[in-house]
């Protein structure tokens, strides 16, 4: 019996080193991890809930762990994303504070061999694995296109920036192209995307400005729908106060973006103005996900994804308005 039990295992020694017959090592665990801003509005927010909702859908479905981390600024963003290049992640999703100074951060994920998909924020000079962003010239040229055909003899257009990332830029060269010569454009500032941050720098160039200027004003090109509720805000404290009509005379149209369900609200009920919002909805993240999915199942996916962009005014709104969405 003993003879015959050191055979069999002999054998069953000798079979695992014939070919065919070797053991299966066990597939090692991937990671997908994604960066992104810190809630600094309202659509980063919307960012951040639907990136952890498309990462527990990848999860359940493929056995996968998962990585979601924000950052309030380029410095702890940059620290972040070395991070998971030293936990080896297998694929980083990247929304960028500001792309310039994510770029040493980028090349650091693709020195390590990590595919990149860089979400939203471009990186210059800068080509990563995939990209998924929004269409940011094309925000600005439906608006000036809106502006050029409710205004046919032109106005002057105020105009309230994000920030200094490349998405501002974008949406700012698109309008200027597109905008008709007739029109006088004022810029106003960067409001870093908030909306208190917005109504004071909106109320200090309305203190600097002779009457004439605020007079003259037809139109307010805001980068996304917190900045525009931010002017809205300010409107608002003067109606109370009675001198809405004597601060801004002539004030008709306020454009907006990202598409807030609190921006389709107003839109919805406003009397006062023509209110627009063209949205780019923070859902779209999960399109950036699918792509890292998609390259580490070693699938056919798509370099470049650029999201087009909706103009949703009080036509369109009631098709839009969901009240149990988080933004």
């Amino acid at each position: 019996m003993g003879n015959r039990l050191f055979m069999l295992c002999a054998v069953a020694a000798a079979a695992m080193l014939l070919p065919g017959c070797a053991v299966q090592e066990e597939e090692e665990d991937i990671t997908i991890a994604v960066s992104t801003i810190g809630p600094t509005h309202a659509w980063a927010e919307g960012v951040y809930y639907y990136a952890k909702e498309e990462l527990a859908r990848v999860a359940k479905e493929n056995g996968w762990e998962t990585v979601c981390v924000t950052a309030d600024d380029s410095n702890e963003q940059s620290k972040q994303v070395v991070e998971l290049v030293n936990q080896e992640v297998d694929c980083l999703v990247l929304l960028p504070m500001d792309g310039a100074s994510l770029k040493t951060a980028g090349i650091a994920v693709q020195k390590a061999d990590i595919p990149l998909v860089i979400f939203d924020r471009e990186i210059p000079d800068f080509t990563p694995a995939a990209t998924v962003k929004g269409d940011n010239p094309g925000i600005g040229i439906q608006t000036a296109e809106f502006f050029n055909n409710y205004f046919p003899e032109g106005t002057v257009v105020l105009e309230l920036m994000g920030d200094t990332s490349t998405v501002p830029f974008q949406r700012t060269d698109g309008f200027d192209e597109t905008l008709d010569d007739d029109f006088e454009k004022i810029q106003v500032g960067y409001t870093g995307w908030q909306r208190e941050d917005t109504s004071r720098l909106f109320k200090e160039w309305i203190q600097k400005q002779p009457a004439q200027v605020r007079r003259s004003v037809g139109a307010i090109f805001t980068h996304d729908d917190e900045i525009a509720l931010g002017v809205l805000d300010v409107l608002d404290e003067y109606k109370e106060q009675g001198i809405e009509k004597k601060m801004f005379p002539n004030l008709e149209v306020i454009a907006g973006s990202s598409g807030s369900q609190e921006m389709y609200r107003r839109i919805q009920t406003e009397e006062d103005y023509v209110l627009l919002s063209m949205s780019y909805w923070p859902q779209m993240v999960r399109q950036a996900i699918c792509v890292g999915e998609s390259i580490l199942k070693e699938e056919t996916y798509e370099e470049m994804t650029i999201v087009p962009t909706v103009l949703v005014g009080k036509d369109q709104v009631e098709q839009y308005l969901n009240e149990e969405l988080p933004f």
